[in-house]
C-alpha cells in the first residue's frame, strides 16, 4: 500500500486530480489498463478499480525512456465530490485507488459542524489545560454564559495537584463530569484529551519572562519547550473550534509561539493575536500579558481586538480588607537593599504603596516571600503585604476562587494567573464577532 497526499487543482471551470508515476504501477494501473469509477458525493470519495471492460483507461507516456501511466480526472463528477484546491488523501492498493478528503480537512468541517449545531442550542463544551487555580478558566466559563451560551467544562489538566485541587473546590466550571488529568502536558496519551469546542491554555512562562530567563539561564526552549508538543497533541486530538492562550508578552514573537501559530494556520484557523494591560479592563493591577485566539476558518470573524476603556478608577483603599490578617513590619533590610541596589545603579525600585493609588504594578507568584520589587501597603513607616483576598481585588478576580486556601498557595495561584477581565471581556467580544458574521450564536 502506498498513501499520498496531494491538492485537487482548478482546470477549465472544473476540478482536476492528476495522478502519475510508479505508484500506478505498483498498484496494477499501468498503461492502457481499463478501470470504473465510483464517485461517492456524500462519502466524499472517489473509488477507481481495475476492471478488464472498464469505462476508462490509463494514460501513458515516456520519460527518460520508461513509460510513465498517467490517471487524468477532470469532469463535473469530480467536482461535485471535491472542490478546487481540496486537500486530498489518495492510497493506492491492489488494483484499487481510494481518493479521500484530506482528515485535516475532515477535522475542520467536523469542528465547525459541531460547534455550529452546540450554539444553536446553546451547549458548548469547554476544556482546560495549565489550569492552575481556575481563574481564567472561569472567567472564560462566565463570558461564555453572558453571551446567551451554556457549557460544561469536559476536562481540566495540571501537573501540579495543589492547584488543580483547589480548582476543583472552587472554580464554578468545574462539576462532578469534569475530569482531571494531572500530569505533564507533553506526558499525557493524547486520546485523554477528548473534544471540545473552546479549548483554553496557558503554558509555563517562567522561560519566556526576563525575570525566569534570568533566573533560569536558559531560554523558554530549553526551560519548558516540550509542553509544545502536548499543546499540539491536545488541539490535534480535542480538535476545538476556539483556542485561548495567554502568557507574558515577551511570548509574543517567541520561537515558540511561532511555531505554533504558524501550525494553527496551516491547520486552518485564523489567529488573532494582542497584547492587554489595564487599560483594557480598568483592573489595579497592572498585568500586560499576550493573548493568541485561534478560529476555526469558518466561523472565524474578520477582526477581534479589544479596545482601551474610560472606567473611573477606584483607590486601593477601596479595595482593603477592614480587618486584615496581616502583619505590619519595618522591613529594615528592604530599605537597606533598596539603597544598595540605588547605589550600584541596578535600577531595582521598590513599590511603596499608600492606598490612595488607582494602579499598581505586577504581583507575582511567590508574593508570600515578600520580595522587595513587589507592592506594600505603608503606612506611619511601616508596611505589609496585601492579603490574598486584596491581592484577588486588585486583579479583579472573584474572592471565592481563593476559598479555603493558605496565604502561600494563594498568593501562588492568584500571582501566576491574569487579570479576569481580560479573558472575560476578550470572549464576550469574541461571541458578539462570531454573531456579527455568521448569525450562528444567538446572544
Amino acid at each position: 500500500m502506498q498513501t499520498t497526499y496531494t491538492k485537487s487543482k482548478s482546470h477549465r471551470n472544473s476540478t482536476r486530480i492528476w495522478i502519475e508515476g510508479q505508484k500506478l504501477i505498483a498498484a496494477g494501473f499501468d498503461c492502457d489498463n481499463r478501470f470504473d469509477i465510483d464517485y461517492n458525493e456524500a462519502a466524499k470519495t472517489i473509488v477507481l478499480k481495475i476492471k478488464p471492460n472498464g469505462i476508462c483507461k490509463v494514460a501513458g507516456a515516456k520519460r527518460n525512456g520508461k513509460r510513465r501511466p498517467i490517471i487524468d480526472l477532470t469532469n463535473q463528477q469530480v467536482a461535485s465530490v471535491f472542490p478546487a484546491d481540496s486537500k486530498l488523501r489518495v492510497t493506492f492498493t491492489k488494483n484499487k485507488i481510494t481518493i479521500e478528503e484530506h482528515h485535516e480537512t475532515a477535522s475542520k468541517e467536523d469542528r465547525e459542524k459541531r460547534f455550529k449545531t452546540r450554539s444553536k442550542t446553546g451547549n458548548l463544551v469547554e476544556a482546560s489545560m495549565f489550569t492552575g487555580g481556575g481563574i481564567s478558566t472561569e472567567a472564560i466559563s462566565l463570558a461564555t454564559q453572558d453571551a446567551g451560551l451554556q457549557s460544561r467544562l469536559a476536562w481540566v489538566c495540571d501537573m501540579e495537584t495543589k492547584y488543580i485541587e483547589s480548582a476543583g473546590e472552587n472554580c464554578l466550571a468545574i462539576d462532578d463530569n469534569t475530569a482531571f488529568i494531572i500530569g505533564a502536558v507533553e506526558e499525557i496519551e493524547p486520546q485523554l484529551f477528548t473534544e471540545c469546542d473552546i479549548l483554553s491554555f496557558s503554558m509555563p512562562c517562567a522561560g519566556f519572562s526576563k525575570a525566569g530567563k534570568s533566573k533560569h539561564q536558559t531560554s523558554a526552549e530549553n526551560h519548558s519547550g516540550t509542553a509544545l508538543f502536548g499543546v499540539i497533541n491536545a488541539i490535534k486530538s480535542a480538535n476545538p473550534s476556539i483556542i485561548i492562550s495567554e502568557n507574558v508578552t515577551e511570548a509574543f514573537d517567541s520561537p515558540i509561539y511561532q511555531l505554533l501559530t504558524s501550525e494553527l494556520r496551516r491547520c486552518n484557523y485564523k489567529v488573532f493575536e494582542q497584547v492587554l494591560n489595564q487599560e483594557h479592563t480598568g483592573t489595579v493591577e497592572n498585568r500586560q500579558r499576550y493573548w493568541l485566539v485561534a478560529v476555526s476558518d469558518g466561523i472565524a470573524p474578520e477582526a477581534l481586538s479589544l479596545p482601551e476603556v474610560d472606567i473611573c478608577r477606584r483607590p486601593i483603599s477601596s479595595l482593603l480588607e477592614e480587618n486584615p490578617n496581616e502583619s505590619w513590619c519595618a522591613n529594615e533590610y528592604m530599605h537597606a537593599k533598596a539603597e544598595r541596589d540605588a547605589a550600584a545603579g541596578k535600577g531595582f525600585k521598590r513599590q511603596l504603596l499608600s492606598g490612595e493609588e488607582d494602579r499598581c504594578g505586577t504581583i507575582g507568584r511567590f508574593y508570600a516571600k515578600k520580595r522587595s520589587t513587589e507592592p506594600f501597603l505603608v503606612k506611619d513607616k511601616l508596611e505589609r503585604l496585601f492579603t490574598p483576598v486584596e491581592h484577588a481585588r486588585l486583579k479583579s478576580v472573584p474572592e471565592y476562587l481563593i476559598s479555603n486556601q493558605s496565604k502561600t498557595t494563594a498568593h501562588e495561584i492568584l500571582g501566576q494567573s491574569v487579570d479576569f477581565l481580560q479573558p472575560y471581556n476578550l470572549v464576550l467580544k469574541l461571541f458578539e464577532m462570531i454573531q456579527r458574521r455568521s448569525h450562528v450564536v444567538t446572544i
